[in-house]
């Protein structure tokens, strides 16, 4: 018996070796890439490769990394290290994310992502034209992958060299801070009002959706036509606040 115990796990363990030591561009033919997804040359396995340039529409990364970590594989369970995109160029994502998987749940452990507004910015339906530039850097503590977005979120969020363009010129907003959180699958974002803005809100990442809701009051510092155009917004309460509510699609295609 001990034999054959001996030879069902050589057998085991020549099989998880050949699976993942066969070539990267041999898995690829067989899967089936999702819309708006393009790949370029891929070397390496399926354990360890390298993808050159990813385009993920309308964001493109330059180079994608990944490490698989089947130490865990016997309980049902495979650890995923990706890292993608340019740490150095801000034009482009960057991202280091590391992942366990089992057949019922994905989970992130502490990962760091950054995406550049001008690139995500076409996707957000917006009440009226915007040009806004700067990086939206995500520091993620924990994740588990719900529906329609999480069931577990813990992280923060920032807008880093927050710039928007006025008819006058461009704006500097410095950094916006917040939270990231779940609930009820959803993705939920609190601003913190320490920036020149004094923005504090609350969004909702929904489904196929967003929602804003909160106050602003512009620092003094501001432009004269920051504060002109607040008689666009609405009326300032006792505290001089405006209040601000905003909602609309994402665009997934």
């Amino acid at each position: 018996m001990k034999k054959v115990g001996f030879w069902l796990l050589g057998i085991f363990a020549y099989v998880i070796f050949t699976l993942v030591m066969t070539p990267a561009s041999w898995w690829l033919k067989l899967a089936k890439l999702p819309p708006g997804v393009e790949l370029g040359p891929v070397t390496g396995t399926l354990w360890s490769g390298t993808a050159q340039g990813v385009s993920v529409k309308p964001l493109y990364i330059p180079v994608l990394k990944w490490q698989l970590d089947v130490g865990s594989l016997w309980r049902g369970q495979l650890g995923v290290d990706l890292e993608g995109g340019s740490l150095r160029d801000d034009n482009y994502p960057y991202f280091q994310l590391k992942a366990e998987l089992t057949p019922s749940r994905v989970t992130v452990l502490p990962s760091n992502l950054r995406l550049p507004v001008a690139g995500i910015l076409p996707n957000i339906q917006l009440p009226m034209p915007a040009d806004a530039s700067g990086s939206i850097v995500l520091t993620v503590t924990e994740y588990q992958l719900g529906q329609p977005y999480c069931s577990v979120l813990n992280g923060k969020a920032s807008w880093q060299d927050a710039r928007f363009k006025a008819p006058t010129g461009w704006i500097d907003l410095k950094a916006i801070h917040a939270t990231l959180r779940c609930e009820n699958g959803s993705i939920v974002l609190n601003t913190s009002p320490d920036n020149p803005l004094s923005l504090q809100v609350q969004a909702e990442v929904l489904a196929d959706s967003y929602k804003i809701a909160g106050t602003l009051k512009p620092d003094a510092s501001m432009p004269k036509e920051v504060h002109q155009a607040m008689q666009f917004v609405g009326q300032a309460d006792a505290n001089g606040n405006f209040p601000i509510t905003l909602q609309g699609r994402i665009r997934t295609k």
